[in-house]
Order: C-alpha cells, then structure tokens, then sequence
C-alpha cells in the first residue's frame, strides 16, 4: 500500500512539472507572437503614410510634366522631357534643354492626358543648355509653382519626373536625396571633348536617364527647384545626377521669353592659352617664358570694344575686371557675368610690360 502510495505522489509530481513547462512555453511563444504582430502593425503603418505623401504628391505633379519629341523631316531624332512653366490663358510655356530640340526642325509636346501639341520654339541658349517652348491648348493646363534652390539643403528628399528612353516610358518618377548643392560641373558644349563653360548644379542621386533631360526636379512641396540634365550628368557612375538649379534657369528663361535669346556682352577678340603653347611656339611668338598663364590674342575684330581700346594682335589677355585669367572658359566666365555696356578693366601683357585698358562691352 505504502509503495502505491509513493507511486502516485511521484507520478503527480511529474506530471504537474510537465504541465508548467507547457504553461511557460505557451505564455512565451504567445508574447513573441504579439511583440511580431505588434512590430510588424507599426512598420506597415509607418510605409503606407510615406507612400501616400509621395503618391498624392506625384498624383498633383504628373500634369505639369511633358514628353518632348523633336523632329527632322517628320522623323522622330530625339526625345527628352519638359516642365510646364507657366499658362496664360490657353498659352502654356514650357521648359526642356536646347540640346533636346536643337537638331530637329520642329518639336511636338505630349501632356499627360495623351494629347499631343505642335510646339513654337520661343528661344534656345547653347551656353546653358535651356529652350523655351510655346503652344495652345483646348483643355486646363496647369504650371509649377517656382520653388528657391537657395534654401535647397544636403540630404533634402526630391523627385525627377519624365520620360527616360522616350515616350513608351512616359510619366516615370524616381526619387532620392539631394546629395550635393552649389557643384561646379563643366559642360562641354559642343561635343568635342573639351571643357566650354562651367555650370552650378544640384547634386542628386535620384535616377536621371536618357529622356529625363529637361524634366522637373521638384521638392516635397511639388516646387520646381531644379532642370534635370543628361549633359552633365555622368552616366558611368550609379546615382550620380545633376540638375540646373532654377534660380539660374529662371533669368535665362525670362530673357528667352522677352528676347528669344541671351544677349551677352563681346569684347572682339579671338585667343589662344598660352598654356597650350610649346616653348618653341613661344619663342617663336617673342613672348616671356616667364609668362605661363593668360590668353595670346591672336585676332582683333575691328569696330569692337577690343579696338577702340587700343587692344592689339599678340598682346596677352592676364586680367580681366582684376581677376586673373588662366583659360579661355574662366575669360567668357567672367565677361559672360557682365553686361552690355559696363565698363571693364582689363590688363594686357605687350612686350613683357603689363598695361591696363578700360573698354565698355557691346
């Protein structure tokens, strides 16, 4: 009897200790399992509002974006993309770079809603890579708001929309971060290879392709606070972007619109770096070896601000408005940052001296 006894107190025992340890268990996993549900509620909830915030935004925004087809003999030869600048009345005004329209004989603009419009090309600057473009329409159109690329900071989130690789890709967004602001990109105008002209950017890492030139890059407000370009950007390197910052666009553009083009001052000269010429070229030309920088001019237009300064064939350019000169890009910088009429001082290097010359631009 004793020995039953003792049998069912241990077998009781056991079974209690067996019966809590599923307790725990159970009571464990249970926790887990609402700590997961309640994690994962949070991260779902969390991406559904910035989901939302870019979709709205995009929604509001994708009207105002244009396909710009250029063409040659009725052929298509080039496709990029356009934001829409401003409307007035049933006139819409349209910003995309030169460099998408230049080699075509007319231009067609596709709006979101599929409708396709004959554009005007108002004006067009080679130097910045900007073109204005004009047409009518017979529904609602609808401008950006101007957004100020000066208070565009590093790390702010924007979006490039457009049509990268053309039409069949109309109305893509991507986005990213501003990566860099006040870059100073050179731009090689004329394909040739060499550096023409220097350009400030902004900086993104947003995708910007072949078809995306001349689209929108716009903030979270849905503000055009920049022109994307595949001139200047470098394809070879993953999120590397670059887009015109549109408080430079913006005069560029309103002198298109009243003018049809930039009118920028001359001086009337051609030259040549004398870094690019051989000691024996400059033995040759009589100049100072001491000289290693500063444009040799080597041709004087006549009735120029050039020649009424008294500026002569073989003289070396070295100053310009008191800043030094070391190419021809930082020259047409710096004259390109004038206007016509200002008065401007320059120094000249003849004969190993230094004279100063005052000439008012044209």
């Amino acid at each position: 009897m004793k020995r039953l006894t003792a049998f069912l107190l241990v077998a009781l025992i056991g079974w209690n200790i067996v019966l809590t340890i599923l307790y725990l268990q159970s009571k464990e996993n249970s926790t887990a399992a609402g700590a997961a549900q309640q994690t994962n509620q949070k991260v779902e909830s969390a991406s559904v509002d910035i989901t939302s915030d870019v979709t709205e935004l995009v929604a509001k925004s994708e009207n105002k974006v244009v396909t710009v087809t250029a063409k040659a003999r009725g052929q298509s030869i080039d496709s990029g993309s356009g934001a829409v600048y401003k409307v007035d009345g049933k006139t819409v005004y349209i910003i995309t770079n030169n460099h998408v329209v230049a080699d075509g004989d007319e231009a067609i603009v596709t709006f979101a809603n599929g409708k396709e419009q004959k554009v005007e090309i108002v004006g067009k600057d080679e130097l910045t890579d900007l073109a204005l473009l004009k047409t009518e329409v017979d529904f609602k159109a609808e401008a950006f708001v101007m957004g100020n690329s000066s208070l565009v900071k590093k790390g702010e989130y924007v979006i490039a929309m457009g049509s990268p690789l053309g039409i069949e890709y109309q109305g893509s967004v991507s986005g990213g971060l501003i990566s860099g602001v006040d870059r100073r990109m050179e731009m090689d105008i004329d394909n040739n290879g060499v550096a023409d002209w220097d350009v400030n950017v902004l900086q993104t890492d947003a995708a910007i392709n072949p078809g995306n030139s001349g689209g929108p890059l716009i903030n979270m407000a849905g503000e055009l606070i920049g022109i994307n370009s595949m001139k200047i950007t470098d394809t070879s390197v993953e999120g590397f972007g670059f887009a015109l910052p549109i408080n430079e666009v913006l005069p560029i553009i309103t002198e298109l619109e009243n003018n049809g083009k930039v009118v920028r001052p001359i001086l009337g000269i051609s030259v040549q770096p004398i870094e690019q010429l051989s000691m024996l070229d400059k033995a040759y030309l009589g100049i100072d070896s001491k000289v290693e920088s500063g444009l040799l001019i080597v041709k004087v237009a006549s009735r120029t601000p050039a020649a009424a300064a008294g500026i002569k064939e073989g003289d070396i350019l070295v100053k310009f408005d008191g800043k030094d000169i070391k190419d021809y890009k930082q020259f047409r910088q710096y004259l390109y940052s004038h206007k016509v009429k200002d008065k401007v001082s320059i120094v000249v290097n003849r004969n190993g001296k230094e004279i100063e010359k005052t000439v008012i631009l044209e």
